[in-house]
């Protein structure tokens, strides 16, 4: 997103949710905003903390907005938040590439071949259990079942003590 784009959103913002923002940057960086101090037109100061971090006081950040990635909420809001940020503006059209297309016949172009049944992959043959296994392939033991094996090996003459 551009530069512009983020200031507009950031100005969407209800002014009761700056504090539970939260900003990623290009880097991975994680900011928990705590609130917006001053927003310009090339970059947002927030006051904060990084995330993973648990000190109390925080500190103040100088976010470009080229290198937001992404802004969500660290707790849950309701969706008529949302809907209230945009009231009065009309929603964006829907494309063709936004949704699933109605059926396939008219997703596919003319001409295009469809799939037949018989180019379905076929599931791999199921095999025996290997020997000294006691579970059938595919599944896990247990920990109770694995706890036994490991102390049944080790009682054996086998391993080393």
């Amino acid at each position: 997103m551009l530069g512009t784009s983020w200031a507009a959103l950031l100005a969407k913002m209800p002014p009761d949710q700056a504090d539970n923002l939260l900003f990623i940057t290009n880097n991975g960086t994680g900011i928990a905003v705590k609130g917006i101090v001053r927003a310009e037109s090339e970059y947002v100061i927030v006051r904060g903390r990084l995330m993973g971090t648990t000190e109390e006081g925080g500190g103040f950040f100088f976010v470009p907005y080229d290198q937001l990635n992404y802004v969500g909420f660290q707790r849950l809001i309701k969706e008529a938040v949302i809907h209230s940020m945009y009231e009065g503006q009309p929603a964006a059209p829907l494309t063709a590439a936004a949704g699933p297309p109605a059926s396939a016949e008219v997703a596919a172009p003319e001409g295009a071949p469809t799939p037949s049944p018989a180019h379905t992959p076929t599931p791999p043959p199921v095999t025996a259990p290997a020997a000294g296994s006691v579970h059938p392939p595919g599944t896990t033991p247990g920990k109770a079942a694995l706890l036994e094996r490991l102390r049944a090996r080790r009682a054996s003459s086998d391993m080393p003590k």
